[in-house]
């Protein structure tokens, strides 16, 4: 049977209820939802009403309302209807596909149903044709709840199944993809999100039997949105997706890999907000699981995210210790992706301790792999730590030029952290540059980045550059309240580095400008010790920092000692 027949075969009782539908209706407004889930099986069924022998003396017209940010439905139906030649002989029947694009897969009162349920009335007069409003089901969903009034006049709902062929190639097209989400484009990736939502209304509960392949597949559907859900900086839809996952997986022993990877990618939703403590503890789960079941190519991809939060914690030799297991691992499965990603990490801790051949040499191997694989997530990430390291060398041109690059593929790809972690790269440049507007302008575009993504590290690190620029703009008090804010985010989350950085802003920043040694002392000596554990090279420059101010300010700190 060819694919026409199976789809008719499996919805003729739907098929023959909805020609009957186009085919008595009066030549007036009258509305008709039909639900179907897959964009194949919605041309499929158009070509099929359209040519069918009893709707032979009706004029099919299909609007294509795909627009995403649509609003005014109505006035678009309008101005398409005096653009369609009519035949005076056929009755007209209107077609409309995809204003799913409008309605969205979340989110309160889109403005496109709140207009169509306000305007509900006006339709009467203007559009005096049948209506078919083509949707999948979440779509349907949505507009029955947020426009009810609009939703009340349809006179029926078709209900069209998806064919098994048409279910297997989406699969294949998303969880069975060879394509890594990191090397697709913004677009490419929205088109994955709403291709997945369209399986997991496939694979809902109400549809099919919770056990077996069907509960596995509903687990990695929901894994996967969690992932590009996270990717696009849409934290709260990422882990609601990651926690339906893990409670569906909870209750089946035999899919202890699905748990392990919600656990995992979690994890690197909490370690992106800061929040290691309980980042560790979701990495910790979910390594149990990979090691109990040999699976090597997942223990050395968590082994990376704890090695990270080690890093922001100060812990680097431990960092360093879990990197190298990583590698170690990632060479043995031959996962060149993640031998990448590793050498990443490690040539960026050689940064840190001055290394900066050996840190360039890696950053090339990584860059190396990473465009012969297209993982262009990873390129992106590698080249805005390759221009920071040319930073460091004062290298400035090469490192504008690497970070405008990276900038340019982090947007395309709709990875929003990373986008601002390189404005706020960009503006630090501008600012040593002397072009200070441009340099807070950049700030504060990522720091809007930042707090819209929840990013806390990224808003600290932000808001202690637009401190240091203040306060060389003599704007004292702001500063100080800017590293204070600053200083508050770093300590609850723990990131001792930009915690160390802030500290030593401060106490200059006190010493010099508002004379208060004691509390700049302390300050700089906190700094000084958490720098001198992370073997820090800016160890030494707080050092010379903390003498000076210790000279400078040894009459008045001998007094108050000595009355104390």
């Amino acid at each position: 049977m060819s694919e026409r027949e199976v789809f008719i075969a499996r919805n003729q009782q739907s098929l023959a209820e909805l020609v009957m539908f186009v085919d008595f209706v009066d030549k007036k407004l009258t509305i008709g939802f039909v639900e179907v889930n897959f964009a194949k099986d919605r041309e499929c069924l158009i070509e099929i009403i359209t040519t069918h022998p009893q709707c032979q003396d009706i004029q099919f017209e299909v609007l294509n309302l795909s627009d995403p940010n649509l609003r005014f439905v109505r006035d678009v139906i309008v101005e398409e209807l005096n653009k369609i030649p009519r035949d005076e002989t056929k009755k007209l029947v209107l077609i409309i596909i995809g204003l799913e694009k409008s309605i969205g897969m979340s989110g309160d009162y889109p403005p496109v149903l709140q207009d169509l349920n306000f305007v509900r009335d006006a339709f009467t007069a203007s559009v005096p044709h049948p209506l078919l409003f083509v949707l999948p089901d979440y779509a349907i969903t949505r507009l029955a709840k947020y426009a009810p009034d609009f939703w009340a006049w349809g006179r029926k709902v078709f209900h069209f199944e998806t064919e098994q062929l048409t279910r297997d190639e989406a699969i294949q097209q998303t969880i069975g993809s060879d394509r890594m989400l990191g090397s697709l484009e913004l677009s490419e990736k929205q088109e994955r999100i709403d291709l997945l939502q369209r399986l997991l209304m496939e694979y809902s509960p109400s549809g099919y039997s919770d056990t077996g392949a069907n509960l596995k597949t509903r687990i990695n559907i929901l894994i996967q949105l969690g992932q590009a859900y996270s990717s696009q900086g849409e934290v709260a839809k990422a882990r609601e997706h990651l926690e339906q996952a893990l409670e569906l997986a909870n209750d089946h022993d035999n899919l202890a890999t699905l748990k392990a990877n919600s656990w995992h990618e979690l994890g690197i939703i909490k370690l992106n907000q800061g929040r290691f403590q309980d980042a560790i503890a979701l990495f910790q789960k979910s390594l149990e699981i990979q090691r109990r079941l040999g699976d090597v190519q997942a223990e050395a991809v968590t082994l990376n995210g704890l090695a990270n939060i080690y890093i922001q914690q100060g812990k680097i030799e431990k960092a360093i210790a879990l990197f190298k297991q990583s590698l170690e691992l990632q060479r043995r499965v031959g996962n060149v992706q993640g031998e990448a990603a590793t050498l990443n990490n490690l040539a960026a801790i050689d940064v840190q301790q001055g290394k900066i051949k050996r840190a360039i040499a890696l950053f090339q191997q990584s860059l190396e792999i990473q465009r012969r694989l297209g993982d262009v997530q990873g390129e992106a990430a590698t080249l805005s730590n390759l221009a920071g390291t040319y930073v460091y060398t004062e290298e400035i041109e090469e490192a504008i030029a690497l970070f405008q690059r990276s900038l340019e593929l982090q947007q395309r790809i709709g990875n929003v952290k990373g986008e601002a972690a390189i404005l706020h790269q960009l503006a630090y440049i501008h600012a040593h540059q002397g072009d200070i507007d441009t340099a807070i302008t950049l700030y504060q575009k990522s720091l809007n980045l930042t707090q819209r993504i929840g990013d806390v590290q990224g808003e600290a690190a932000t808001l202690n550059n637009l401190a240091f620029i203040y306060a060389q703009q003599e704007e004292v008090e702001e500063a100080i309240t800017l590293l204070q804010q600053s200083l508050d985010l770093t300590q609850r989350i723990g990131d001792v580095q930009n915690q160390a950085t802030t500290l030593a802003m401060l106490g200059q920043l006190l010493a010099d400008k508002k004379g208060e040694i004691e509390t700049a002392l302390n300050y700089l000596q906190q700094a000084l010790d958490i720098l001198q554990r992370l073997q820090s090279p800016d160890a030494e420059t707080v050092s010379r920092i903390l003498d000076r101010v210790r000279r400078d300010s040894y009459p008045v700190v001998g007094k108050n000692n000595k009355r104390e």
